[in-house]
């Protein structure tokens, strides 16, 4: 008896190499919302793209070998890792450049309705994911558009890219919801 009580409990999968490179995304992504907000824009594209890299490694790591809290925790920092560089754009932007500000708020919130889409969807048995390529892609545009100061363009980019994906899911769903009803 006393041996079972004494023996550590075991996990059906460990997921600890995922969790530390999340937990660095996430140190790097606030880090970088800070550095924006101090208007340290290069230094900042250089923490996002840390950060990014790390998100991704964790996607990949999770790809091979991970449980549902861990794609959980790895959907919700990807939405964390989006509002850590728009929110701050926003703000930093607001009066010398209201364009840029709006556009950085009209991406985060196509990032927010993309991602609820794709959740509500999957939640109501409908087909449809996130590949690793858009979300790469979308990573990278907002970090280039930091590095090299082409924020505006970054930020269009950004915008129809989300706008698009928010869209082919909505159709998606919708064709899916068709099907069946026949």
């Amino acid at each position: 008896m006393t041996d079972i009580l004494d023996a550590p409990a075991s996990r059906s999968r460990v997921e600890t190499p995922g969790l530390v490179l999340l937990a660095g995304s996430a140190a790097l992504a606030a880090a970088t919302a800070a550095l924006l907000i101090n208007r340290s824009r290069l230094w900042a594209g250089v923490s996002a793209a840390a950060s990014a890299l790390l998100l991704l490694a964790a996607s990949i790591q999770w790809g091979l070998e991970g449980g549902r809290r861990s794609r959980f925790a790895y959907l919700v920092l990807d939405l964390a890792f989006d509002t850590s560089i728009l929110a701050p754009i926003a703000w930093v932007a607001r009066l010398p450049s209201p364009r840029i500000a709006v556009l950085a708020l009209v991406g985060l919130g196509a990032s927010y309705v993309a991602s609820y889409e794709r959740a509500r969807g999957r939640s109501l048995g409908y087909a449809g994911s996130e590949g690793f390529l858009y979300r790469a892609v979308r990573a990278f545009i907002l970090v280039l558009g930091l590095l090299t100061g082409w924020v505006q363009g970054a930020l269009w980019a950004f915008v129809a890219l989300t706008v698009v994906a928010a869209a082919v899911r909505a159709w998606s769903v919708a064709e899916q919801h068709r099907a069946w009803a026949e």
